[in-house]
């Protein structure tokens, strides 16, 4: 190979390698989006998993507003959607019928309290005796002064639109609770009316969250059995469900 040969194959490889190194960085451009971080075969996979999730959110809308999930939880441990421990009562045993006593007079009916709300109590004179407590289970089963929590998973709740300033549409999650204290008769002994639950607002229409309803014995409750409704409210649309659990208090 002469000089000039060589001199004309050294050139033809820099010309080469300029084509592919501006090849190369063309493509790589083309996989990058405005930040330079993310690829573009990302981009395509989020759009496909926004379309899924645009058909689901259409779904979400029939709805209805319910809970798909609840249980009584030991407090402290739920940190988010799914993450909780369930209750279990530390109590040795559940009295029968025949040793529960009964409740007559005003100063036994159940005192409750809440942060943000005062419960009124009622019907005080009629409060009827307590029974039955060998059929409530032992997640249900708490000791006298012992703070209840329920975790509940629901669905079907509203996104209220809203836009900030810079005209980004903001999702508002909206959720309140009423906690009704009954004897077994249905006799009601005292309520929490309204109490706030959530309001969250945020970027995305989220669809996976968790409630706790915290009900605090001020005062003990006397040994026996209620019943316990939970009237979840979505403040947007008016619309309620209603949980019903029945508990006993035991030492």
């Amino acid at each position: 190979m002469n000089k000039d040969t060589r001199q004309n194959f050294g050139a033809d490889i820099t010309i080469f390698v300029a084509i592919f190194c501006l090849v190369s960085a063309l493509v790589l451009l083309s996989h990058l989006n405005k930040d330079g971080i993310v690829f573009a075969q990302s981009d395509s996979n989020a759009s496909k998993f926004k379309a899924i999730r645009d058909q689901y959110l259409q779904s979400w809308e029939n709805f209805g507003f319910q809970s798909i999930f609840d249980t009584y939880v030991v407090g402290g441990t739920n940190r988010g959607y799914g993450v909780y421990e369930e209750q279990v009562s530390n109590l040795s045993s559940v009295s029968n019928a025949s040793s529960v006593p009964s409740v007559s007079n005003a100063s036994s009916v159940p005192s409750v309290s809440n942060a943000s709300s005062v419960p009124s109590v009622s019907n005080a004179s009629s409060v009827p005796s307590v029974s039955n407590m060998s059929n409530v289970s032992s997640a249900n089963t708490f000791a006298p002064g012992e703070t209840m929590y329920l975790y509940v998973e629901p669905v079907g709740f509203t996104h209220s639109p809203s836009s900030n300033e810079s005209a980004n549409t903001r999702y508002t999650i909206d959720i309140a609770a009423d906690i009704i204290i009954s004897a077994p008769n249905g006799t009601e002994l005292a309520s929490i009316i309204d109490l706030p639950v959530i309001k969250v607002t945020s970027h995305q229409k989220n669809t996976e969250l968790s409630l706790l309803l915290t009900l605090t014995q001020i005062k003990p409750f006397p040994i026996g059995d209620y019943n316990i409704k939970y009237v979840v409210k979505d403040k947007p649309s008016g619309r309620t469900f209603d949980i019903n659990k029945e508990i006993t208090i035991t030492k």
